[in-house]
């Protein structure tokens, strides 16, 4: 008999701390659907996609499974539960969920839905069913010593976390309780628990500061969170400790990301506050990951045409001690991105890196690739280390993640990097039209759109060994994306729309 979910779990809790490795999949699953880190899918719902309500048939089918739980057939609830939450998930009902148990509590049995909601955290085996659980515990309050650690446990997985911290809210002690559960937890789960954390200690504050950000996921999720809720601001206009100024450093590189919430634009007094910032810098001792940050500032405020900040970053980067850390870390394969932006060598060091450890290094090929001289050496490593007579196949409509699939991400890094150089490596481009995976054969049809663009020659004159390629492709192509490429290159298009523009945006994110 296949185990709870929540048996599961306890099975991989070692010294209150869950296994680091553990994770949970719907056994019916498909094999071949991407798999999302624990978490993910709520928190890319939670922080990027606008609350939908429920539609009349969905908001009848949660009725029905609400009343069969009122009922009392626990299991048949979750079985019916189960198939409601194939098309909605758990996270975006909330709200209806709970709406509907309130206004209709006459009717419903109270102490039916509560145990139907233990059942499903207890025993159900489904991922959304265990959440729905949750949601429903919410809704009786403070619960007895034995529940809350139950909730304890299953919010340690950080799939269940946000739905252990809203019912921890409802708690007497629970933030206290969120706090706790907030430093076992490294992923989604951090994220979301410091965004509901109270700093009402010096405890929590400091914690905030200094871990509140870190997580597995991005710092930038809990940076202007932790910037605010830390007293950061007001720390600065002191004399922080050197472990505080390293803190506010991460808070800062995270503020100034802004790629997946907002940061820095959200600080009113933003330059004063990077001046401040800059201004300490002078009594801490920096590395490179300091330096790091700086030159992100540096480049924010260009963008932003705030020369005072550009101009004390420039001050700090091109001082004797930051110079001497970027060498220093470019003999160890490190900090490229400085060197790179400061102008200092480290292409050669980068080469024998990567030729000593290829599958740790090879990523790092577009600083190789931006200089001429380096284009045909770090070609030549690749054709040294990528099986590319083998790699040839049937086209799928699969982009291809995991480690099987090993060799045809080192083929992505280096095929994107030859869009600027047309008819430079054509062995890899052969290869990437080849490929049954989707993400190359884009990528390689996106440098042969760049390719006749730049020439303003048709790709039957430009190569015609790759339009014979493109040719066989078409018959066999699967991909809509990859089709809209290849239709307008064999029709001799060298001049491309909008459209074909957005087309190769949506390849190149796959």
């Amino acid at each position: 008999m296949e185990k709870s979910i929540y048996q599961q779990i306890c099975d991989n809790i070692t010294d209150g701390i869950l296994d680091s490795d553990f994770a949970l999949y719907e056994q019916d699953s498909d094999a071949s659907e991407i798999k999302w880190a624990p978490g993910a899918l709520d928190g890319v719902y939670i922080y990027h996609m606008p609350h939908a309500d429920l539609d009349a048939a969905q908001t009848k089918r949660m009725a029905r499974a609400l009343k069969c739980a009122a009922g009392g057939d626990f299991p048949k609830a979750d079985a019916m539960f189960f198939e409601w939450t194939k098309d909605v998930r758990a996270v975006s009902c909330i709200d209806e969920l709970q709406k509907y148990v309130i206004d209709h509590e006459r009717s419903l049995d109270a102490g039916n839905i509560f145990h139907t909601a233990l059942f499903l955290v207890l025993y159900s085996t489904h991922i959304e069913c265990v959440k729905i659980g949750l949601e429903l515990l919410e809704l009786f309050g403070d619960p007895q010593e034995k529940l809350k650690e139950i909730i304890r446990r299953i919010g340690l997985y950080d799939e269940f976390t946000i739905f252990a911290v809203w019912n921890m809210l409802k708690w007497e002690k629970g933030n206290d309780e969120i706090f706790a559960l907030a430093k076992k937890v490294y992923s989604w789960g951090r994220i979301h628990a410091v965004e509901r954390l109270n700093p009402d200690t010096d405890e929590i504050r400091h914690w905030i500061l200094t871990e509140g950000t870190i997580n597995t996921v991005e710092n930038a999720y809990s940076s202007l969170t932790c910037w605010q809720k830390s007293g950061a601001e007001e720390l600065l206009s002191g004399k922080p400790t050197p472990e505080e100024y390293a803190a506010i450093t991460t808070l800062i590189d995270g503020l100034i990301d802004e790629g997946p919430v907002p940061g820095i634009s959200e600080i009113e007094n933003a330059e004063s506050v990077l001046l401040r910032y800059l201004e300490l810098s002078s009594d801490y001792t920096l590395g490179t990951d300091e330096y790091d940050v700086i030159l992100s500032i540096r480049q924010w405020a260009d963008d932003e045409d705030l020369p005072s900040v550009s101009s004390a970053c420039d001050q700090i980067l091109h001082s004797k001690c930051c110079t001497e850390a970027v060498l220093n870390a470019v003999k160890k394969g490190q900090a490229l991105r400085l060197a790179d932006e400061l102008g200092l060598p480290f292409r050669r060091e980068l080469l024998e890196f990567m030729r000593k450890d290829f599958d740790k290094n090879f990523y790092n090929c577009g600083y190789l690739m931006k200089n001429r001289d380096y284009i045909e050496p770090t070609l030549q490593l690749f054709r040294e280390k990528l099986p590319l007579s083998e790699m040839a196949g049937e086209p799928k409509d699969n982009i291809g993640l995991g480690e099987e699939y090993k060799s045809y991400d080192q083929l992505q890094f280096i095929l994107q990097e030859l869009a600027p150089y047309p008819l430079t490596g054509m062995d890899f481009m052969t290869a990437g039209l080849q490929s049954p995976l989707t993400r190359n054969r884009n990528r390689a049809l996106t440098n042969l759109k760049n390719w006749v663009q730049e020439k303003q020659l048709p790709l039957a004159s430009l190569s015609p060994e790759l339009y014979k390629l493109v040719e066989d492709l078409r018959d066999k192509e699967v991909n809509d994306d990859a089709m809209a490429l290849i239709l307008p290159l064999l029709d001799g298009q060298t001049v491309f729309t909008d459209e074909n523009e957005d087309d190769v945006d949506e390849s190149e994110d796959e």
